[in-house]
């Protein structure tokens, strides 16, 4: 007999899904942010071993209230500053890219395109570059790029952050051409809705948690996701773009 909806129950198929993974050490770009730490939560039960960066004051400190001892060797990382992005070790196998600054402001309006474009594509680059290279000579790397569905359906104000993610997965999708018949392989995850960080504190005004219940990401769904991403189990999902999304980018809005 079927369980109940909404019960937990055994699924014949569970335990051939168990995962493994190749590598043995993690570095998480940005993973002060709600989702990497909810990330960081899970991959510790892998055994992996784990560096987060951090950006700022209070993203150490979020990372020194859930996680203190990975914390206390946690790398500042500006993307705008080469010589925080060549100071970074770069002995990780799995690299899970949070990275990004906020940037708000009309296309049509701002004259400050420069820097942050300087940091957020060609720092990236820069970066990806020392990664790659030194997963090249383990013959095994594994690169994940977090993105938005604001990378394909940019708001009003979002114009800068939907071409800064567009160009993080384009890069991404490049680099798992050209490294992937060396073993380093690489995937981007284009989020919609999450209900953590940014998207959290927009769900909490104009009472939008409840007209936009259906289209949600949860940040449990989101981190899972992210795990199975870097397993062995997903590996084929390369050079691509994934969209986690609930339905929300394929409904018609009026």
């Amino acid at each position: 007999m079927p369980a109940a909806p909404g019960k937990h129950h055994p699924c014949r198929g569970a335990d051939h899904m168990r995962l493994t993974f190749t590598g043995a050490r993690v570095l998480i770009l940005g993973g002060s942010c709600s989702l990497g730490l909810a990330l960081i939560d899970l991959t510790r039960e892998t055994g992996l071993a784990i560096v987060p960066t951090h950006s700022s004051d209070t993203g150490h400190a979020a990372l020194a209230e859930r996680f203190p001892d990975l914390a206390a060797r946690s790398p500042r990382l500006d993307l705008g500053d080469p010589a925080s992005v060549d100071a970074l070790e770069r002995d990780a196998d799995y690299v899970i890219d949070f990275a990004h600054a906020r940037f708000e402001a009309l296309m049509a309006a701002s004259t400050e395109a420069d820097a942050y474009f300087a940091a957020q594509i060609a720092g990236r680059q820069r970066l990806l570059r020392h990664l790659g290279r030194a997963m090249l000579t383990r013959r095994f790397g594994r690169l994940i790029h977090v993105s938005s569905t604001a990378a394909c359906l940019p708001a009003e104000g979002q114009g800068f952050y939907s071409a800064a993610k567009r160009a993080g997965e384009a890069l991404y999708q490049a680099l798992g051409l050209e490294l992937g018949p060396r073993g380093v392989t690489s995937v981007s995850l284009r989020l919609g809705l999450l209900d953590a960080g940014r998207g959290a504190n927009f769900l909490d005004t104009a009472d939008r948690r409840a007209t936009l219940k259906a289209p949600l990401v949860t940040t449990d769904q989101a981190a899972s996701t992210l795990l199975f991403l870097m397993s062995d189990q997903a590996l084929a999902f390369t050079c691509t773009t994934l969209t986690m999304d609930a339905g929300l980018t394929a409904r018609k809005h009026i």
